[in-house]
């Protein structure tokens, strides 16, 4: 029984310091996919304000083979959408992914109003976010391989991002 505890302790430490190694990707995040919005997890949100909900519960920081990092996680009450950022160790932002079941607003009339009902579809989709320079297909590969071991994604959408 003493040796479970140990155990426990070791693999917890080992979640922390994963946890506390990784850089702060936030201002990246916000700063490279400013004045960028659309319907992922919510109908006409910012994009990064999507990511930030879909890395919520975090899953351990992966280091890739050319140093750079992939940093995911699923949202809240919502664990079947996820996000993942691969970024510098300092936390540059080179390449963003949503797992998301592309929610929009249905245009449903009742008693002549609209109604703000959201529809979303069925299948996963993966939407990878990226600015041309860092356009890399190991990048794209590296999130598309992330979305096959965490959910059954048959869509890759790519967005070019300003």
């Amino acid at each position: 029984m003493r040796a479970l505890f140990l155990l426990v302790g070791l693999m917890f430490v080992g979640v922390a310091a994963a946890e506390a190694s990784s850089p702060d990707i936030f201002p990246s995040v916000r700063d490279e996919l400013k004045g960028v919005s659309g319907s992922y997890f919510l109908p006409d949100k910012p994009v990064s304000e999507q990511i930030f909900m879909g890395l919520g519960i975090p899953s351990p920081t992966k280091k890739l083979a050319d140093g750079n990092l992939l940093v995911s996680g699923c949202r809240p009450h919502s664990c079947d959408e996820k996000a993942a950022v691969i970024v510098t160790p300092a936390g540059k932002l080179l390449m963003a992914g949503l797992i998301h079941f592309h929610c929009h607003r249905d245009a449903v009339k009742q008693n002549a109003k609209s109604t703000g009902a959201t529809s979303c579809d069925r299948d996963p989709r993966l939407t990878v976010f990226v600015k041309q320079k860092n356009n890399q297909p190991e990048f794209t590969r590296e999130l598309q391989d992330w979305a096959e071991r965490e959910s059954s994604v048959r869509t890759l959408e790519t967005q070019m991002i300003p």
